[in-house]
């Protein structure tokens, strides 16, 4: 196995062990097949790299301060999801896959008779930026038929949200630019959670199951 893809294996195993989204299952599924075309790549040697990393992540995260700042990005984003705001984490990998999977969820909750008011999102390059040092997250949002009045209600209503729970946030007051949550510290661990459809959908609808 070359040293150049051992080394580009580990970088991305590094990151993505860092943003704390995937099993090590997952981990090696993911990154294993980005390098399909290597025909001496070696399975062996990588599980044992995720099985170190992962391990030790896991360890350092018993260390972290509680509550992390994504725990409080997480209560922000229930809290917006319990408002019919469809908030994700870790939408795909670039703005337009972020807005896409918002709309997969958005069609399949009105299927369902619930109109979500809007939605949004940060996607993994996002993630990366914070990592490689900028300390800056970007959320994506918008009104779900793209209407102006409802846009901005949604962009307050985020930044009123992150502002209660700790976070610094900066906004110019266009619909056309993102949020940004500045010197956000990125300490995620794996924990098994699907922070996206199925908590989504489970806070939303929760309502209206007890409704009926």
């Amino acid at each position: 196995m070359k040293s150049e893809i051992k080394k580009e294996a580990i970088e991305h195993l590094k990151r993505d062990i860092l943003f704390g989204f995937e099993s090590k299952e997952d981990l090696f599924e993911s990154i294993s097949e980005l390098f399909y075309d290597e025909d001496d790549f070696d399975d062996y040697w990588f599980k044992m790299e995720i099985e170190k990393q992962f391990s030790s992540h896991q360890k350092n995260s018993e260390n972290w301060k509680k509550p992390t700042d994504f725990e409080k990005l997480v209560k922000v984003f229930d809290q917006l999801n319990k408002e019919s705001i469809v908030s994700l984490h870790k939408a795909g990998h670039t703005r337009q896959d972020g807005e896409a999977d918002c709309r997969e969820i958005i069609e399949e909750l009105e299927a369902s008779g619930i109109i979500a008011k809007g939605y949004c999102y940060y996607h993994s390059q996002d993630l990366e930026r914070i990592i490689e040092a900028s300390g800056t997250l970007f959320i994506g949002y918008d009104s779900n038929q793209h209407i102006d009045k409802i846009g901005y209600e949604i962009a307050n209503r985020v930044i009123e949200l992150l502002q209660e729970n700790g976070f610094q946030t900066e906004w110019n007051g266009s619909l056309d630019s993102r949020i940004e949550i500045k010197s956000i510290v990125w300490e995620k661990a794996y924990d098994n959670i699907d922070y996206n459809y199925s908590r989504v959908f489970s806070i939303i609808k929760k309502p209206f199951w007890k409704f009926w």
